[in-house]
């Protein structure tokens, strides 16, 4: 895997030809009045789609990226963690390969999260990007959330 240090994303989305420099110029400008993520920023503007971002880093940091649209969902594995560590920390986990675990996560930059979720599992384990609204989505399903809430089980 690549370094996972300062990634600059808008630089790799207009090296890529995703967007223009006059997009990411509006984006870093929005940015800095909001404070939320760049990405979040340049989905909202419409400027690059999230399945495009998540490709992107991807590439960048030599990880696959995983469509959970097309993925067979392991529910017992995502209850690995819990549903509060899966929110805090953005992530699910996916697929056990031998003895590592592949864990998808919406910011795979997010080292501390990284870290907590091998402290968590207590087992080595790959990292996979994940769109973060199918991963909000899958959580929901994992979890039952959505179906304790309205108290339809």
């Amino acid at each position: 895997m690549a370094c996972l240090e300062q990634i600059r994303l808008g630089e790799l989305l207009v090296q890529h030809k995703i967007i223009s420099k006059e997009q990411l110029d509006i984006a870093l400008e929005q940015q800095k009045i909001s404070k939320r993520k760049l990405g979040r920023v340049l989905m909202e503007n419409d400027f690059v789609t999230e399945e495009n971002l998540c490709k992107a880093l991807s590439r960048q940091l030599d990880i696959p990226y995983i469509n959970l649209e097309h993925f067979k969902i392991d529910h017992e594995l995502v209850k690995l963690l819990k549903e509060d560590q899966a929110r805090r920390f953005q992530a699910i986990v996916l697929k056990k390969e031998n003895e590592k675990l592949l864990v998808g996560m919406a910011d795979p930059t997010d080292s501390y999260a990284t870290e907590e979720i091998k402290r968590i599992l207590n087992r080595r384990i790959t990292i996979a990007v994940i769109a973060e609204g199918q991963l909000l989505n899958t959580i929901d399903s994992g979890y039952f959330r959505s179906q304790r809430i309205f108290g339809l089980d």
